[in-house]
């Protein structure tokens, strides 16, 4: 995909991925090549078509804790060495997760936040809410 056609910031991040589709669970260890507000690459030899729904959970690891952010999403592209995905839905806790991941690990942070909504819409996500 052209990257000047992205409207998002997109960073390096490596976690462990939870990939929900098509009734089957797909565990991804291996690194993201990217993950921005709307979407994210996971890593993978499996094969799903492009507008296939899913359930995305990102398990952030600490030393002693780990923090799960659960997000809906939708396979966007399948390339050879991994699956596109957009993000569609988010409950608030792991959206704000996901605003700190994104401002935290970025190279130019003051860029990322300029895609967050301002303050008047700070208090819901760019996109539909899990309800």
């Amino acid at each position: 995909m052209d990257t000047e056609k992205r409207k998002n910031i997109r960073i390096d991040f490596n976690t462990r991925v939870l990939l929900k589709c098509a009734g089957e669970t797909i565990s991804s260890d291996a690194d993201s090549r990217d993950i921005s507000l709307k979407g994210m690459f996971i890593k993978t030899d499996k094969v799903l078509p492009a507008g296939t729904p899913c359930d995305l959970e990102l398990i952030l690891s600490g030393v002693s804790t780990s923090l799960n952010l659960a997000i809906k999403g939708r396979i966007t592209r399948q390339e050879a060495d991994g699956l596109g995905v957009s993000f569609g839905g988010i409950d608030l806790d792991s959206y704000w997760h996901l605003k700190n991941l994104l401002l935290y690990n970025a190279q130019n942070p003051d860029e990322i936040e300029k895609e967050f909504p301002q303050p008047l819409g700070e208090s819901t996500p760019p996109f539909e809410a899990d309800e």
